[in-house]
């Protein structure tokens, strides 16, 4: 069996789909710069990890060329970092941001040119190989592998830089994802020195130094793997929040239902008429929210109907009291059912308004159970 798909590639795999598909629903929603060098910053990672896997790097070899594949591998990893530097930049700097990302583009395009020659200049038998001791002593090898390094390097540690920064403002969840992402990209660069380290050390001094070679790996896809996670943490964060939302909305819907049918009952007009919805209108996440709010919108405008047939204190005993507020409100609906005059003047039905809806809706859920009981 292939290598493409042991379970350390099957997570990175899943990771990257993941990533990409939240970026490129962002892209849909808001497609702004910052937005599109994200995603173009998550689908290089995701194609360059793709290009280092053997099956994939063979084929792009017999098609174009011994070395094609790490040229092109490399040139993806460059462009996913320059991608995220125009990201920062794209937030930070405003009207600004199109010269300087104008600037950012010259090394990068300065790197991949550099690695094309290195490539050229290497000897046919030595293309396409992996840094190592038997390939290091070359000169077109330890080029290539040094000019694609320290570009990293350059961008890896702004990048995370820029992120620190951003800590500083960032909400609690948002905030976790940046840590992450942050830490993501400080071991990618580490790995990414000892790396270089090790070119410069056996092609400048002669001593091969394996544990230089041997630190990067881990570091890289340590790295990688803490970077996507950051990536997609807040976009799945913020996933399970809706679907927490909704069933919450769900179920107070129902249990405002005692509530809700005999103020109706009391009072029909108080039902919202709206127009028709399509099929995927009726079945999208929202009409969740829609039919809870609007449920809530009649209870409060029943209650303000009746409220003629209630005491000045009902609001608080709502509070308060429950089931007793419960035994007021059935009175008043048989006094109003019956026609007897009220004193004809609107009262306050609910305590003071909270600070969020669903704070606003509690005494209505202990009102609607104490009526129910």
């Amino acid at each position: 069996m292939s290598t493409l798909f042991s379970p350390v590639n099957v997570l990175a795999m899943v990771l990257f789909a993941a990533a990409l598909a939240w970026r490129i629903y962002q892209v849909q929603r808001a497609p702004t710069v910052p937005n599109w060098a994200v995603t173009a910053c998550v689908a290089g990672f995701a194609l360059a990890f793709l290009l280092q896997q053997q099956v994939i790097s063979d084929d792009i070899d017999a098609v174009f060329g011994l070395g094609a594949a790490r040229v092109l591998n490399n040139a993806l990893l460059a462009c996913a970092v320059c991608a995220l530097v125009v990201f920062f930049l794209g937030s930070a700097l405003g009207p600004r941001r199109y010269r300087r990302v104008a600037v950012e583009l010259v090394p990068l395009a300065a790197a991949i040119a550099l690695m094309v020659v290195a490539m050229a200049l290497t000897p046919p038998e030595l293309r396409g190989l992996a840094l190592g001791p038997s390939t290091i002593h070359d000169s077109g090898v330890a080029v290539f592998y040094l000019g694609a390094g320290l570009y990293l390097i350059y961008g890896l540690i702004a990048c995370a830089a820029w992120i620190v920064r951003y800590l500083r403002v960032a909400d609690r969840d948002l905030r976790i994802g940046l840590r992450m992402s942050a830490v993501g990209l400080a071991c990618a660069a580490a790995g990414s020195i000892f790396r270089a380290l090790y070119i410069v050390v056996a092609w400048a001094f002669g001593p091969v130094v394996k544990v230089l070679l041997l630190l990067g790996v881990p570091f890289v896809i340590i790295g990688g793997m803490l970077f996507l996670l950051g990536v997609t943490y807040p976009g799945v964060r913020a996933r399970f929040s809706a679907l927490r939302r909704r069933r919450q909305h769900r179920r107070e819907h129902q249990a405002l239902g005692p509530l809700w049918t005999v103020l109706v009952q009391a009072f029909p007009s108080i039902v919202l008429r709206t127009p028709p919805r399509r099929r995927a209108e009726r079945l999208s996440p929202r009409s969740v929210h829609r039919v809870y709010y609007r449920r809530v919108i009649e209870i409060r405008d029943g209650l303000v109907q009746l409220s003629p047939y209630l005491d000045a204190g009902f609001g608080d005993v709502v509070a308060t009291d429950p089931g007793a507020a419960a035994d007021a409100l059935k009175a008043a609906l048989a006094r109003h059912a019956a026609g007897e005059k009220s004193d004809g003047h609107a009262k306050q039905v609910l305590p003071a308004p909270a600070d969020d809806i669903e704070s606003d809706v509690r005494p209505l859920l202990a009102l609607s159970a104490a009526m129910e009981s």
